[in-house]
């Protein structure tokens, strides 16, 4: 990919263009041409959640991409939260978590593993400790498993896999953490543990994990201003359907080449990934703005450490193949 630096007199003009609100990366819908995907959210802590803002946000950029894959609200006990035994009703909740383990194996893994169905496994907060678990109970590769990602996980950061054989080869769970933002983690959770979250800080095993730190809040508040780990759900579905090759049309956005700070109270780092930039590697950190999810940056990482912008955009898929990355590497 060559880089482009502009002189003065085109970025005056694109700077024009950029503030008349002109749309450099409209989109048509993109053709579903794969066998539909299984996207399985399992909420956390607080009882069973109905209607989970991860899923509406989900649903909704699948619709908006013309993609048939489906996205399934995974509705469990996890305890209600009393606020005069909240710490019981954590407690209780791990409890819970570990006791639907089974049932989440029989009705969600053993089902698409049986049909053939691709599928991505989703777990907010203690919703990772259902999956962990129900992992850890299967002693062989699971062969349509396309991906797991935790979010905000509340488990312990010396977690791991006892038996890591049910992961595919090659595959690890991603886990998006925030140290900054997960006031909950870093009060609540640190206050019943001495030891840090996974959510928080990151998972200590890099065999199993792979961490991403992203900034997101951990509740959904409502109303105003949403960077909770809702605002996630676009961006992994993007990259699980350009995994499996599927291509959204679109553009990216003029870009002006410049170097960038480290972003991580307004930046979620989504992805690294190796490239061939001017004839030699590059290492590449795509990341997404945590209050406009629809709109990403990749940013070239020198040895030295130093962090250049060279591609943006609001469609991820353009960006993504601009820099050359192929179907597996995403």
């Amino acid at each position: 990919m060559k880089v482009f630096y502009p002189g003065p007199c085109l970025i005056a003009v694109v700077l024009a263009l950029w503030f008349s609100g002109i749309n450099l990366s409209a989109a048509e819908p993109a053709k579903p041409n794969h066998k539909a995907l299984t996207f399985v959210y399992i909420h956390g802590f607080g009882g069973e959640k109905r209607s989970p803002q991860f899923c509406k946000n989900m649903r909704e950029f699948l619709n908006a991409a013309g993609d048939e894959s489906r996205v399934v609200n995974y509705r469990w006990d996890s305890v209600k939260v009393d606020p005069l035994r909240a710490g019981a009703s954590w407690k209780s909740s791990q409890k819970r978590a570990d006791q639907e383990a089974q049932r989440f194996r029989k009705d969600i893994i053993d089902h698409l593993e049986s049909r053939q169905s691709p599928y991505v496994l989703v777990g907010f907060s203690v919703g990772s400790r259902v999956i962990l678990r129900a992992m850890e109970d299967i002693d062989y590769p699971l062969k349509n498993l396309a991906g797991i990602y935790f979010l905000g996980s509340a488990m312990t950061r010396d977690t791991t896999l006892a038996d890591s054989a049910a992961l595919p080869a090659g595959m690890k769970i991603i886990n998006y953490h925030s140290p900054l933002r997960d006031t909950v983690h870093s009060a609540a959770f640190n206050f019943m543990s001495e030891i840090p979250a996974g959510g928080q800080v990151g998972f200590d095993d890099a065999a199993v994990f792979e961490n991403r730190r992203v900034s997101c809040a951990h509740t959904h508040k409502g109303v105003g201003v949403h960077i909770d780990y809702s605002g996630l759900a676009g961006a992994i579905a993007s990259l699980e359907l350009y995994r499996r090759g599927v291509r959204i049309p679109g553009r990216t956005k003029f870009n002006v080449v410049t170097r960038v700070a480290e972003g991580s109270m307004w930046w979620n780092k989504i992805l690294n990934v190796r490239v061939l930039l001017d004839k030699g590697p590059a290492i590449i950190e795509i990341e997404q703005h945590n209050m406009r999810p629809g709109y990403f940056r990749a940013l070239r990482i020198s040895a030295g450490g130093n962090r250049t912008r060279i591609v943006r955009g609001e469609n991820l898929h353009a960006i993504l193949e601009e820099l050359g990355v192929e179907c597996n590497g995403a």
